[in-house]
């Protein structure tokens, strides 16, 4: 079913990250756009200030008077993380407008342009800000939906006049990458995740297969991804990272090779080569820097203009983002929330700062996650030479009999971990003296983030 775009637009959820680089996109081009969110925020004032039309309050009487539509001159945006008995879904019920989901618009915007895709469990967020930003080192440029805030620009929407190529996330929740028809996309690995919404890791990769089936012109696997190529479909290229002095296989196209000591990576992206090191420490954002680079050559970018981009890029907002870099006291925050994620993370500051001690502050994300990798969790976290582990964040679930924030605790090995709350984190963080401080979830424990920067800034007096 194709989505229509009207000349007004409704958000229910506006501060999200993928939902507010929509709307910036929209109100760009000359619609009228506004929203509601529960929460105040920097970003929703932004948006503000940008023109658009921000409510906190779920009265329909509280509505801009463009908000009380038909059908033909107003579309309304969700995302599930809106009830469907909200007072205001209720409301745009009753006057005969269906909502449509945020992928769904994105598939509408992107659907018959040149779109470069990152899809997979981990690393799209980092991959397709580090693609924008090798396309915005041209004249052209891109027009980008970004799933975090770039550290460099302050935003999560990029846009040139003229640009041909979106560069935007595949995401997998709730199948939204199936909305999307991309010119070339990438998946950067695959791992179960988001079983509460599939089931099964079979189900969750069969996703995966659909949406590779869904990819117009080339796909970009990871050199181990077994991945059988279907008739009609889009050509299959290969990446790999490998250690310095292996081969390259014969069917990988893309590489990245680490060399010895802290020497530049050596890039070889199809026919073109150049060094670079990666200003994103670990092995995983080699990785991602390898992906960006192919799939930005492939819609045109200069060799030249994405060598510098890998060693100039500085990351995403909440992907070890450092807020305090001294020899007395290191502050990293993230928005690790699966093992994996967290095992790469450990991994980067251990590479960076070596010989350190480590301090991990963890908010489990979702009682089923939590379920689900349950195992992996606890040798991951057992990792940092010290964890305060938070109560789980439920987002939008209801608490599963069994699965804690104690359960989890239990489960760990390292003798040096505490169970803690955000009331007492900071006493137990002041009891512990933390060297190398780590907060990471994809919960609400940004919003300790200032109050942990104090706190390590203090340390250094």
């Amino acid at each position: 079913m194709t989505t229509a775009v009207s000349k007004h637009l409704f958000f229910l959820g506006l501060g999200g990250i993928g939902m507010s680089a929509l709307a910036r996109h929209l109100a760009r081009r000359g619609h009228v756009v506004g929203g509601y969110d529960l929460t105040p925020s920097s970003l929703l004032d932004a948006l503000q200030n940008e023109g658009m039309h921000v409510t906190h309050s779920p009265r329909p009487e509280d509505l801009p008077p463009w908000a009380d539509g038909t059908t033909e001159e107003l579309t309304v945006v969700w995302t599930p993380a809106i009830p469907r008995d909200f007072p205001l879904m209720t409301h745009f019920a009753q006057m005969g407008i269906t909502p449509v989901k945020r992928a769904a618009l994105l598939g509408a915007i992107t659907r018959g342009k040149p779109t470069l895709a990152v899809a997979g469990t981990h690393g799209k967020t980092t991959t397709s800000s580090w693609i924008a930003a090798m396309m915005n080192a041209g004249e052209e440029g891109c027009h980008a939906f970004l799933g975090g805030i770039d550290s460099r620009t302050g935003t999560n929407y990029l846009s040139r006049n003229g640009a041909r190529w979106h560069v935007v996330e595949a995401d997998e929740f709730d199948r939204s990458f199936h909305h999307l028809e991309p010119t070339c996309a990438a998946i950067t690995n695959l791992e179960p995740d988001h079983l509460d919404i599939y089931g099964t890791p079979e189900a969750f990769r069969a996703a995966f297969e659909q949406f590779g089936r869904q990819v117009k012109d080339t796909l970009l696997l990871p050199a181990e991804l077994a991945w059988a190529a279907t008739a009609g479909g889009p050509a299959i290229e290969r990446f790999a990272v490998l250690e310095h002095g292996q081969s390259v296989p014969d069917d990988v196209h893309h590489v990245a090779h680490l060399t010895e000591g802290q020497e530049d990576v050596k890039f070889q992206v199809g026919e073109v080569h150049f060094s670079a090191r990666p200003a994103l420490p670990g092995r995983h954002n080699v990785a991602n820097a390898l992906v960006a680079a192919a799939l930005a050559i492939h819609a045109g970018a200069r060799p030249k203009q994405v060598a510098r981009a890998v060693a100039e890029f500085r990351g995403v907002h909440r992907r070890m983002d450092v807020h305090l870099d001294t020899p007395d006291a290191v502050y990293i925050d993230d928005y690790a929330h699966h093992p994996t994620e967290l095992e790469a993370l450990l991994s980067a500051v251990r590479e960076r700062w070596p010989h350190r001690h480590i301090t991990l502050v963890f908010q489990p994300h979702l009682y089923s996650r939590t379920r689900d990798f349950g195992e992996e969790f606890a040798r991951v976290l057992g990792l940092a030479d010290r964890l305060l582990l938070l109560p789980i964040y439920p987002a939008r679930e209801a608490p599963i009999p069994g699965v804690d924030a104690q359960w989890l605790f239990d489960n760990i090995s390292s003798p040096h971990k505490h169970l803690s709350t955000s009331d007492s984190i900071f006493g137990d963080l002041k009891a512990c003296s933390a060297d190398v401080l780590v907060t990471a979830g994809a919960g609400d424990i940004d919003r300790l983030v200032p109050q942990a920067l104090q706190h390590m800034q203090r340390r250094r007096t």
